[in-house]
């Protein structure tokens, strides 16, 4: 239901019916996935997922909320069952719980496809028993987000399809778009969303094929399912002069220039570069845009984020150092304050990083259950990144408006939780000691070795 399950017919046979049909088991190794990667499509990897840890389904409706999104592993046992029960509580026997009814658990056992009552695999319990209580209680699932921070993209449907003839598709050669980039609906967004404004979504064409448009045409509405790209951008605002980074095409090269807003380049980010919406063949280097070589993750050069504010617009807070208990120092909120130190973080562009206080020079660390900046030996450094313009934790867990830790997992459309860093350093993620930070200069884009240019990140979409 959510889009993250692999495709039915992907799904191996059973060892024991393989060997039965097959042609022993080199036939049935050829069936297995994970040692044939190239003939069946990781959903998971296709749809750039993020996986962050487990979930306890402790009652009925956490379960089926959690149903939602696929199966849920769970335990039991099968000693001790008292008359009508089918299991008891205990962790013996594991099964997936794939699904309900109005007064039904519906489980898949382990003993192959044809097995049981129903003659697939499946048995039923009944909701509210003591089965349905033991089941319930071990009832664990993965919490799987879309991973928007890989190229900052997102789809939406295009409502009563469109024509085939009206569109125009992205140059493959150009754009280095091969046959695993199309081999599914997932491969060819994360394809595109890689692509700026070269690639605007991607459509199945009636051969079952699927492609990256580059035009849509007339927009008319047409037999063909399809999803149009937008893309998370940022625009980088110098503070003290108040322009913002422009790229301007001379001859063969695109330079770095300082710009008005209505100029201004847009960038999207991704594992900790800049890369160009416009050009996105092209990615920041020092103070110049130079051509990508190889994908995303081969780039040379990657940036971090030093001395940020970490600004909230709906409430208009940002990230404050406040005091805990026994005289520690927590992450709260507080007004925002663009001169206090107690408000100046050290995170990352992307990927996974760590929050750090420019004033203390600790990471924020969890210390006996207690999340504090503390650098003591038995603290265990925590972990963040950016989704969707969303700081979530290991957990999938968002900070909030109110600069809080939700309770709840990572939601899309929770916009209000969104974070701008201002008043940045924008650097080198791997310093030389040397010309490490991006600063502008008497007008001119330039790198430095001094930390003297304030850099604010303003978001549109695209």
């Amino acid at each position: 239901k959510s889009g993250f399950i692999g495709p039915e017919d992907e799904v191996p046979f059973t060892k024991k019916k393989c060997l039965k049909e097959g042609q022993g088991k080199s036939a049935c190794y050829a069936q297995c996935g994970r040692m044939n990667p190239d003939k069946f499509s990781n959903a998971l990897d296709d749809q750039f997922v993020i996986i962050a840890g487990t979930g306890n389904a402790g009652t009925e409706e956490q379960l089926i909320r959690a149903l939602q999104d696929g199966p849920v592993t769970t335990c039991f046992s099968k000693t001790s069952v008292e008359p009508g029960e089918r299991c008891s509580k205990g962790c013996v026997h594991a099964n997936s719980v794939i699904g309900y009814t109005r007064d039904k658990w519906i489980l898949q056992e382990s003993y192959g496809k044809h097995w049981g009552k129903f003659k697939d695999g499946s048995w039923q319990t009944t909701r509210g028993s003591i089965c349905s209580g033991a089941i319930i209680s071990k009832a664990f699932f993965p919490r799987v987000f879309y991973d928007y921070d890989r190229a900052n993209a997102y789809y939406v449907p295009v409502k009563g399809g469109v024509k085939e003839t009206d569109l125009k598709l992205v140059d493959k050669a150009m754009y280095g778009i091969t046959d695993a980039n199309r081999l599914n609906v997932g491969t060819a967004k994360n394809k595109c969303a890689f692509l700026g404004s070269a690639c605007k979504g991607v459509v199945a064409l009636s051969s079952g094929v699927f492609e990256l448009v580059s035009d849509f045409g007339t927009g008319s509405s047409g037999d063909r399912a399809a999803f149009k790209k937008v893309q998370m951008v940022v625009y980088l605002r110098h503070e003290r002069s108040e322009k913002y980074i422009g790229v301007q095409k001379q001859k063969k090269r695109l330079n770095l220039i300082a710009v008005p807003k209505d100029k201004a380049a847009p960038f999207f980010t991704s594992n900790a570069r800049f890369i160009s919406f416009n050009n996105p063949l092209y990615h920041l280097v020092d103070n110049q845009m130079e051509l990508v070589v190889g994908g995303s993750k081969d780039i040379d050069n990657s940036w971090t984020l030093n001395n940020c504010n970490i600004y909230n617009d709906v409430s208009g807070k940002s990230f404050e150092l406040l005091p805990g208990k026994k005289g520690s120092t927590i992450l709260g909120g507080g007004k925002y304050n663009p001169t206090s130190s107690s408000q100046r973080f050290n995170i990352g562009l992307s990927g996974k990083w760590t929050i750090v206080s420019s004033r203390l020079q600790v990471p924020l660390a969890e210390r006996k259950k207690v999340l504090i900046f503390t650098d003591h030996s038995k603290a265990s450094i925590k972990k963040f990144r950016w989704n969707a313009r969303q700081i979530i934790n290991s957990k999938g867990h968002p900070y909030t408006a109110d600069m809080s830790v939700s309770k709840s997992g990572f939601k899309f459309e929770d916009r209000n939780n969104a974070m701008r860093p201002r008043n940045c350093g924008v650097s080198k993620l791997n310093p030389t000691g040397m010309a490490d930070h991006l600063v502008m200069e008497n007008g001119r884009i330039v790198m430095s070795s001094n930390m003297d240019s304030s850099w604010t990140f303003e978001y549109g979409d695209l």
